[in-house]
């Protein structure tokens, strides 16, 4: 719960105060939007609405953004968005939003940027299950041969117990390879170290106990993706070799170790229809979706240690970009495309020609670089719309907000009273409850 002391007008003050002292001489106002939580604050200040302008006081180092850290402490353990303006003559006003399941936080001038319309909704490509093909082992995988050689790296070793591998199988609802089986039953924990050292091949890996649920959860969709302005725009190439599915996450991936810098060795329990079952694949913490091949079998990675990760597939036109920046324009939207970018053209690009479109679920633009916005409505997997705020009060007033969306996001910088109307105006239309906005006024 909020320390009610945040909520009084005292305790913003210092920080007012700074953001007023900050202002250039030819600006009339600053405003500050940015998020903060015990132990992280930040965001941006605009001078009359201007990025361009640079405060004085920034300059000399003195940041309004330091204020904020002793009030950090004061957020009752959760995020929470903070709109902060002042003018030259005093008056001030101080905005919290608490975190909400309903809405999500970006920084500065896309400080509500989420907002999640169905409650635990994810975007596509993690909510797709894979599929069992009916695949055999890798002729190279052998109980024996890991056994022997985790007991020999691992001499001392505390070996998992059956009940703890059948728990693990039971979650999963499939058994284990009989090699990873082996695996823990040499070594319930420790760190694999395999010799001789060769930067060109694979070196080893902390072995992740079979009852480590933190290791696992950042498998989870949410701990992927972390917004939706990620997850939804993501695609997921498919693996030119078919033996990786084309999934952003799947729970028939299994952990079974990491590298020490965050990624992970995982085993994949539902392989492509060219895979092998129990193929190792490479989870890397800084891609949002998807994994790379690496090994037809846990014995194959310890005993021939591949080193190099399959290269990934081309995205063709699953996601495509058109304005100026690009020669594409919406006529190189193909059947299969799910992102599109629309970006400011030589002319505004009309949206009726997407009408029908049977894979399109998640666009990206502003109403003032498209011409019959409403023609969204007409996209029946478009689940994800990202729009400014005049885009979106467009579709609210004439009824158009496409009802297949599953979340909406919001960018570019506009006035603070019309981005809460939009967010709440959207959630409404969902019948879900509209976000808390808290106002401190003051004057200094």
């Amino acid at each position: 719960m909020i320390d009610a002391t945040l909520l009084q007008a005292g305790a913003w003050r210092p920080f007012v105060t700074a953001l007023r002292s900050s202002m250039p001489p030819e600006a009339a106002e600053a405003e500050f939007r940015g998020t903060m939580a015990p132990g992280a604050f930040g965001g941006s200040i605009t001078y009359d609405g201007d990025h361009r302008l640079h405060g004085l006081g920034l300059e000399r180092g003195e940041r309004p953004t330091d204020m904020l850290r002793s009030l950090a402490g004061l957020t009752g353990g959760q995020a929470v968005a903070v709109r902060g303006v002042t003018t030259r003559s005093g008056a001030a006003v101080v905005s919290i939003v608490p975190s909400a399941p309903q809405v999500s936080f970006g920084m500065g001038s896309d400080l509500l940027e989420n907002v999640h319309l169905v409650a635990g909704a994810h975007p596509e490509p993690y909510r797709r299950e894979p599929t069992r093909y009916d695949v055999a082992v890798s002729a190279g995988a052998d109980a024996a041969t890991v056994n022997a050689l985790v007991r020999h790296l691992l001499p001392d070793a505390r070996p998992a117990e059956p009940s703890e591998v059948a728990g693990a199988e039971a979650d999963l609802g499939v058994a284990l390879p009989d090699d990873v089986r082996a695996l823990y039953f040499a070594a319930a924990e420790g760190t694999l170290v395999l010799q001789p050292a060769d930067q060109e091949r694979f070196y080893g890996m902390r072995i992740v106990p079979l009852a480590d649920a933190a290791a696992r959860a950042y498998l989870e969709p949410q701990a992927r993706y972390l917004s939706w302005t990620y997850g939804a725009t993501e695609v997921v190439a498919p693996d030119p070799h078919g033996r990786v599915q084309p999934l952003a996450a799947s729970p028939a991936w299994f952990v079974v170790g990491d590298d020490g810098g965050g990624n992970l060795y995982v085993i994949d329990l539902a392989p492509g229809p060219q895979g092998t079952f129990g193929q190792v694949l490479f989870v890397d913490h800084e891609e949002s979706a998807g994994a790379r091949w690496l090994a037809p079998s846990l014995t194959e990675l310890l005993t021939e240690r591949p080193a190099t990760l399959a290269k990934l597939g081309p995205e063709g036109g699953l996601l495509l970009r058109v304005g100026s920046r690009t020669s594409k324009t919406l006529a190189d939207v193909r059947p299969e495309t799910e992102v599109l970018y629309v970006r400011a053209g030589t002319a505004p690009a009309d949206l009726s020609a997407l009408a029908g479109h049977r894979r399109l679920r998640t666009v990206v633009t502003e109403s003032a670089v498209v011409a019959n916005l409403p023609a969204v409505s007409e996209l029946p997997a478009l689940e994800y719309l990202r729009l400014d705020v005049a885009g979106w009060q467009q579709l609210l007033r004439a009824g158009q907000v496409p009802p297949s969306l599953l979340a909406a996001g919001l960018s570019g910088r506009a006035g603070w009273t019309d981005t809460v109307e939009v967010v709440n105006g959207l959630l409404a239309a969902w019948k879900q409850e509209p976000i808390q906005v808290i106002d401190i006024a003051m004057q200094l």
